[in-house]
């Protein structure tokens, strides 16, 4: 059986490029043949774009009537398939004569908010839809819409390994953010983390020797560092910039818990912002670390609120009274971890990825 994987340029590193692979490699291992197509630049500027583009819908004309099913890793490469259904009559002489089972996985922002009904129709078009999260799942089926069936399949993680020795949390503590530092994508919460920092420091309630490492690089880095430096907070922030995934993995292991308090927003209008899933959060738990994130997005889905981290309003004084709580209780800190580490073991592994990726895809007859 041969699956058609489309994607985006798969060497550059982003959160979707990764899945991409990481489904390949599932499907491959299952014994299934598996085409990946991305649309790539083919020279420099505009017209290595277009070139890119155009070598892209060559090659999906050639291998859609040959694939049994075909997977789209966001719903923005859907369009090229509508492109294309009126050469469905060329698809006897060049070997299948049933349109291919028509899939699409679903992350967060593209599907949220505004944004949907600009995809609705080819969403519509698909045998079905995979969504990141239960969160990103049921954001789609409260609107209007008659939705083919989205079943859910959880992202994995696998930067650490699932074998990585579970090592105890530093302390004094470290507090480790791992995002994008980008003007559009301030709903990540580093603000928040500064106005609650300062808010102890106020308090005269910021331990002396606390630490918060911040990786990521963006074109909002100055501006963070600028508001970092205005509210006297430089000694306990470090920003690392972008790291190697090795030194990620350091950071990871010698941090005390993973500090990512995204927000959820969707009013009508405005751009939605939030977490799809968030594999660091996963991450952060394959390394025996709770996670701090906001009640609302696909976090959601992995951690659970005082057992393996914890779950608040998007609100500096929140924010400070957990992190007043948290700070001052290291065994309770090292066996949430431990218990963020057995549920990643139990929900999140790679065979149960590989199982539920492959119901997602295959009829029921097939799996």
């Amino acid at each position: 059986m041969r699956i058609l994987l489309l994607s985006y340029d798969v060497s550059r590193r982003g959160g979707i490029e990764r899945l991409t692979l990481q489904v390949r490699e599932a499907l491959t291992r299952q014994g299934l043949s598996v085409t990946l197509l991305c649309p790539r630049p083919r020279g420099p500027g505009v017209l290595g774009r277009w070139l890119g583009r155009l070598a892209f819908l060559l090659a999906l004309g050639l291998w859609l009537p040959r694939s049994h099913a075909v997977l789209s890793m966001h719903a923005l490469l859907l369009p090229p398939l509508r492109w294309l259904e009126p050469l469905r009559w060329l698809a006897g002489p060049w070997g299948r004569q049933a349109s291919p089972r028509r899939l699409c996985w679903l992350h967060g922002l593209e599907v949220w908010g505004d944004a949907l009904p600009q995809a609705r129709e080819d969403l519509c078009r698909c045998d079905g839809l995979i969504a990141s999260s239960r969160f990103t799942r049921d954001r789609v089926r409260e609107r209007p819409g008659r939705w083919p069936p989205i079943r859910v399949v959880h992202p994995m993680a696998n930067l650490l390994g699932e074998e990585a020795p579970l090592t105890p949390p530093p302390w004094p503590p470290v507090l480790l953010s791992v995002s994008r530092l980008a003007s559009n994508e301030r709903y990540k919460g580093h603000r928040l983390v500064l106005a609650a920092l300062a808010l102890l420091r106020s308090r005269s309630q910021l331990p002396a020797d606390l630490r918060w490492h911040v990786v990521g690089e963006g074109d909002d880095r100055p501006a963070l560092e600028r508001e970092c430096a205005a509210l006297g907070l430089q000694p306990w922030v470090r920003f690392l910039g972008g790291l190697s995934d090795g030194e990620l993995v350091e950071q990871l292991r010698g941090c005390s818990l993973l500090l990512l308090p995204s927000a959820y927003d969707a009013r009508p209008g405005c751009r939605a912002e939030g977490e799809g899933f968030g594999i660091v959060y996963l991450e952060a738990a394959w390394a025996g670390r709770p996670s701090i994130g906001c009640r609302e997005g696909g976090q959601s889905d992995l951690i659970l609120d005082g057992e393996t981290g914890w779950l608040i309003e998007p609100d500096p004084a929140a924010l400070a009274e957990l992190l007043t709580a948290v700070l001052t209780r290291p065994r309770a800190l090292a066996s949430m971890g431990a218990r963020a580490r057995q549920r990643a073991e139990a929900h999140f592994g790679q065979e149960r990825f590989a199982s539920e990726l492959r119901q997602a895809i295959l009829p029921s007859g097939q799996r």
